[in-house]
């Protein structure tokens, strides 16, 4: 599904370090916003209390393996206890984000690091890091957040239902990859590698519903006709050109043994007058030098001006199609060459690319989409935090 990919697509890029060209706010005209970031989130800050305490409230499920699955679209208040205390970098509309989000996928090179760098140049990365990819699960968890005030106690169920399943297919999933066959073996070997089942579940719930909501939101209702493809073609003929081309074949033999090297000049010269003459590939499986050799000596396509041997190329341009050339000599090796097929420059019809433009004027409707629906969510959070987030300031300062 179209939409799925596009889906993928922004959360990859929410995953990355974003300027203030990135989805978010326009830094330039700010409108109603969040007011200024105020500092919190010491270790074990009080700031966590809140979101902790109602953990005797959470509703709480067993899959009958072992792993206790929170309820998957309550409010962050209702957290796994494995994350009680975990320092909080954040807040989104009172839902917190904590630092363990942010680093789980630096875990392992942070835990070597650890052993080696001072405790301060160690803090030092670790605070680079959270500024440096905040923004993107500001953006995430804005859209989460949203999805938990939308739905319906129904819908909750249903989409708490579809996650838990979800999650369950990938921490079985993980068990293979990590060779074990328990969720408490699993849980061991997350912690080992700095995370743990309470942060892969709380990151998973979070993803999934910024997916839902996005996907019950962004609809694509661009109409494109034949024409507008085409029309789109024409202003960017460059982007479909296909340059000259040639597949070929190649017989090198090297000459740092000049008796070996004669010895495989007669064996292919017999080989190619015989009648019928021997199948060229398999002369060169038999007696080539060259990198190709395995492969029956076959070049894929090589574009004009690609290769550093010119009077080579210049060969290959002109060099019937399927005749072996002469024999080439140099101080170093002696080679034959064989063009096996050649384009010359066109461009790739329309027809075989209207889809991909389909597709792709679809997708920056839909990404045009998705920006607009985030800034709308920045315009009416607040959001505390100690560190920058990239790109954004709040208005008034």
């Amino acid at each position: 599904m179209r939409l799925s990919r596009i889906l993928l697509t922004v959360l990859l890029a929410l995953a990355g370090c974003k300027g203030s060209n990135g989805l978010g706010p326009k830094v330039e005209n700010p409108v109603v916003g969040p007011p200024p970031p105020r500092k919190i989130g010491s270790p074990n800050s009080e700031r966590t209390e809140p979101y902790a305490k109602d953990e005797g409230n959470s509703k709480k499920s067993s899959n009958g393996n072992g792993v206790v699955l929170t309820g998957m679209v309550e409010s962050d208040a209702e957290l796994p206890k494995e994350l009680e205390g975990n320092r909080v970098v954040a807040t989104v509309n009172g839902a917190p984000i904590f630092e363990a989000e942010i680093l789980e996928r630096y875990a392992e090179g942070l835990a070597k690091m650890r052993e080696q760098a001072p405790p301060d140049q160690y803090r030092k990365q670790i605070d680079q890091l959270i500024e440096r990819d905040l923004r993107a699960h500001v953006e995430r968890k804005l859209l989460s957040e949203a999805t938990r005030k939308s739905l319906k106690k129904d819908q909750q169920k249903q989409l708490d239902s579809f996650v838990k399943k979800q999650l369950q297919e990938q921490l079985e999933e993980m068990k293979k990859s990590m060779g074990v066959t328990s969720t408490a073996e699993l849980d061991r070997e997350l912690q080992k590698k700095g995370t743990s089942l309470a942060m892969i579940e709380h990151q998973f719930r979070n993803r999934t519903l910024a997916q839902q909501f996005i996907a019950g939101k962004v609809k694509n209702n661009q109409k494109l006709s034949r024409q507008d493809l085409f029309a789109y073609y024409q202003q960017h003929l460059k982007e479909y050109e296909v340059k000259r081309r040639v597949k070929w074949q190649q017989i090198l033999i090297s000459r740092a043994d000049e008796q070996q090297a004669r010895a495989k000049l007669r064996i292919l010269s017999d080989g190619l007058q015989q009648k019928p003459p021997r199948d060229f590939g398999e002369l060169a499986a038999e007696l080539s030098d060259g990198p190709t050799a395995e492969n029956k000596g076959l070049y894929d396509w090589t574009n004009a001006g690609s290769l550093a041997d010119e009077k080579l190329e210049a060969l290959l341009f002109k060099l019937p199609i399927g005749e072996p050339s002469d024999l080439i000599e140099s101080s170093r090796n002696f080679q034959m060459v064989r063009v096996f097929e050649r384009q010359e420059a066109s461009h790739t019809p329309f027809d075989e690319v209207q889809d991909q433009i389909r597709n792709k004027l679809q997708d920056a409707d839909q990404h045009d989409e998705i920006e607009k629906l985030i800034d709308e969510l920045w315009a009416s959070a607040t959001i505390d935090s100690e560190y920058n987030i990239q790109g954004y300031e709040p208005p008034g300062l």
